[in-house]
């Protein structure tokens, strides 16, 4: 009878204890308390899918309703993408006098309503949220979306929460707010080095772009700009730096990450000379891609940003295998500068694979597969800082081997010069030289056939005046028989047999100041009381 008795009263103690409204002891409800002042609580969400969005608060807060919630087994909520709405609930039990919140660590929300029973009344409250309202709408001013949890110590409270959007992974998380703020500061800690970077990187590049006139460099400092436009989407940061101005652009994240992908094609067409190298290869980025990523964009601005997201992950993946494939064929090609391309990309590139396989719901929400593309991002410029450091110092060793080039080939031209105005110079010598002999002997040769008066006239006014003179003798003479003699003499035996006669005539001539007139043949001509 003991026994019996004694499992009677544990058992309505137990019951009793259950009854009792308020208090902590429910195995599925999450317990806040000073030891754990940030949790994950994906595993105390219940949820339920509404692809139709017809649910109200009022249909789901029924008994009935509740048996159709799921229990999540995720840490980390992902349902993957799917365009509806989702309603979660969990129980929560409040054992501090601390204040606490609700966050949800994803900025890709387009809407979110939490409903949390009053602490006065009960009745139920709703708070809005999500990135399709203006920034300045948050009560908490962060890249996330947070509530307050109004619940007063050791009691028990049902929290409902709608999730609408296309791209269903909504971790959620509960922390005091001194633990938020320690949490929050870590997280704009990393964003503030990522994008300290980011600035560094874009100003330097394009200084030595206004210092080297290099346009790969201007591609660059395009390229890394729309890379953190794309991150600062994915995070939020957009909505936070450039504030409700820009409000419109923030509802249509695949368009600004298209954008973005299609900036990257257009960066390695420059940067890898594909055109050139490898022409079949272009003509696919120019007519699959480049047409995928503006039918991404149409399909995001017309509010198609399911189907958008999901072209974005299928061409994100397979622009992954291609363009690493791309680079390495190029490299393989002879273009050395690729190696850089290559594994400046890979860690990027390994990234943007992490972070679209967990969008598949394939890996866990965590930090390193939540912030997987901007840790890819920050080490590709790293990477990409020190080749293009390498590729400014190859540019300085070519533009000083081209000076020196330049210097010698100036040198040897000089001396080309120096040596051909030398050879010149003694070419224009030995010329001038035989000019003065052939001077010399025309104007030898005219004094010979021209008294030296009108030769001198002749050589002044290039023609002399005929003068008259009273007694001038004409001797004229030859050889008797010339023909008959020649026709015994050899024409050497000939021609020194008149030089012998003719040199004799001369001496005579110039013996008694005859002057000579010309030789013709056999005949001489001279002519004698010319004034001397």
């Amino acid at each position: 009878m003991r026994p019996m008795r004694l499992t009677r009263i544990i058992t309505a103690v137990i019951v009793a204890i259950s009854l009792i409204p308020g208090k902590c002891f429910s195995q599925v409800t999450l317990i806040l308390n000073d030891s754990t002042p940030y949790q994950r609580i994906g595993k105390f969400v219940y949820y339920l899918p509404d692809p139709e969005r017809k649910l109200r608060f009022e249909d789901i807060n029924t008994t009935t309703q509740k048996t159709r919630f799921i229990k999540s087994e995720q840490e980390s909520n992902n349902l993957g993408n799917k365009d509806m709405a989702v309603w979660n609930y969990f129980q929560v039990c409040k054992t501090t006098n601390e204040e606490w919140l609700l966050e949800i660590e994803s900025y890709n929300i387009d809407t979110a309503e939490l409903y949390y029973p009053d602490t006065l009344t009960g009745e139920y409250k709703k708070v809005v949220s999500g990135r399709f309202l203006p920034f300045t709408t948050k009560k908490y001013k962060s890249n996330s979306f947070v509530f307050d949890l109004p619940i007063r110590k050791n009691d028990t409270a049902t929290i409902y929460l709608k999730i609408d959007t296309y791209y269903m992974q909504y971790p959620l998380s509960v922390s005091t707010k001194l633990a938020y703020i320690e949490e929050a500061h870590q997280r704009d800690l990393l964003a503030g080095i990522y994008y300290g970077l980011v600035i560094v990187f874009m100003f330097y590049n394009f200084f030595v772009f206004l210092n080297v006139k290099d346009k790969d460099y201007l591609y660059y400092v395009v390229y890394i700009f729309f890379n953190a436009i794309f991150i600062g989407q994915l995070k939020g940061f957009n909505a936070e730096l450039f504030g409700d101005n820009f409000h419109f652009l923030w509802n249509y994240a695949p368009g600004v990450i298209g954008l973005t992908s299609m900036v990257s094609f257009i960066f390695t067409r420059r940067i890898l000379e594909t055109k050139k190298r490898v022409p079949r290869w272009d003509r696919i980025i120019l007519y699959f891609f480049y047409p995928n990523y503006i039918l991404i964009m149409v399909l995001s601005v017309a509010g198609q940003n399911l189907y958008a997201s999901l072209l974005n992950q299928f061409s994100g993946l397979l622009a992954l295998v291609f363009l690493f494939t791309l680079s390495i064929k190029v490299y393989k090609g002879g273009f050395r500068p690729a190696r850089y391309y290559i594994f400046g990309s890979f860690f990027y590139f390994i990234g943007v694979l992490i972070f679209t396989i967990k969008g598949m719901n394939l890996l866990p929400f965590s930090f390193i597969t939540n912030n997987a593309i901007e840790i890819g991002s920050t080490l590709q410029m790293i990477i990409f800082s020190f080749v293009i450091g390498d590729r400014l110092k190859i540019f300085k060793v070519e533009k000083e081997r081209a000076q020196d080039d330049l210097v010698k080939s100036l040198q040897e031209n000089e001396k080309l010069i120096l040596g051909q105005k030398k050879m010149l110079e003694i070419k224009v010598k030995e010329r001038t030289q035989e000019l003065e002999e052939e001077k010399e002997r025309s104007e030898s040769l005219l004094l010979n056939i021209l008294p030296e008066e009108t030769a001198q006239e002749l050589k002044e006014k290039g023609f002399s005046e005929p003068r008259l003179y009273d007694s001038v003798t004409v001797l004229f003479t030859d050889f008797k028989d010339f023909t008959k003699i020649s026709e015994h003499l050899s024409p050497r035996e000939l021609v020194q047999e008149i030089d012998i006669c003719f040199r004799a005539f001369d001496d005579i001539v110039a013996k008694y100041n005859v002057e000579k007139i010309k030789t013709i043949g056999d005949s001489y001509m001279a002519a004698g009381g010319l004034p001397v």
